[in-house]
């Protein structure tokens, strides 16, 4: 009797160390969770980890992204297709989705980067562009069609374009021809009081809506000249001559070499 009273002592006793065990383990875990998530103290490993979870969550972003179109921010979203048939400046435009390519360089003639003066060179404004008789192999997208004393000559961005055997060449446009708007970029200058237009090389004259391609007047002066002018000496002085037009550098007040038309076609 007396060793069956021992074995419930002892059985109750193993209970309640049992019950206490599995209440307060608890209960002290919990404890120092909060105690270091108000320290807010991170081990190495999970440092090193955390570029890594990040890494993750964007790529999951932009999956999202291009599963939901509608869920990208504003200023994100894909462009459309530019394969369109369209008219513009009573002309025929032609959308070939394409570049400017040259047989050793690529242009892309829809945005050159912002030109830097440099006094030693007359073309600084015009560096980035094809010079004449530059021969590309495909026309740039959104080009026009002008068909002028039997020749189609292409345009676009400023510069003119006439078919050679199976590609273009970059070329000085012909007197009279006319164009609708005045590229990106041009200049308004003033000849004995008489206003033209100046882009690249050529002058314009603006009359019954339109820009007509004039002679350059004498006397003009003009910042920049376009790519392939060549360089001449007389009697020791420098000038510049391209497409028919030879040109004096001129000082400014600014200190700005510019050029004057002392000579045209």
């Amino acid at each position: 009797m007396k060793k069956l009273i021992v074995r419930v002592r002892n059985l109750n006793l193993f209970f309640l160390l049992f019950f206490a065990a599995t209440f307060t383990i608890p209960a002290f875990a919990q404890k120092g969770h909060r105690e270091h998530g108000n320290e807010r103290s991170f081990s190495p490993q999970h440092f090193r980890q955390m570029p890594h979870h990040e890494n993750i969550r964007k790529m999951e972003r932009r999956q999202v992204e291009s599963v939901r179109p509608e869920m990208r921010p504003e200023g994100t979203a894909q462009r459309p297709s530019r394969d369109l048939a369209v008219t513009r400046n009573n002309n025929t435009i032609i959308n070939n989705n394409t570049q400017i390519y040259n047989r050793q360089s690529v242009y892309n003639t829809r945005s050159y980067p912002r030109p830097v003066y440099d006094a030693r060179n007359p073309g600084w404004r015009y560096a980035a562009m094809p010079q004449r008789n530059t021969i590309i192999n495909v026309m740039p997208v959104g080009y026009s069609v002008y068909n002028y004393g039997g020749n189609p000559y292409r345009y676009y961005n400023g510069m003119f374009y006439r078919p050679y055997l199976n590609s273009f060449m970059v070329v000085a446009p012909p007197i009279g021809i006319f164009i609708n708007v005045m590229p990106r970029g041009y200049r308004r200058i003033y000849v004995n009081d008489y206003p033209y237009y100046y882009y690249y090389g050529t002058y314009y004259q603006y009359r019954n809506s339109n820009y007509y391609v004039v002679s350059p007047p004498i006397g003009a002066i003009v910042e920049s000249l376009p790519a392939g002018y060549q360089t001449l000496t007389i009697d020791g002085e420098t000038y510049y001559a391209i497409d028919g037009a030879q040109y004096k550098p001129v000082v400014q007040d600014n200190g700005e070499i510019w050029y004057q038309v002392i000579k045209s076609n």
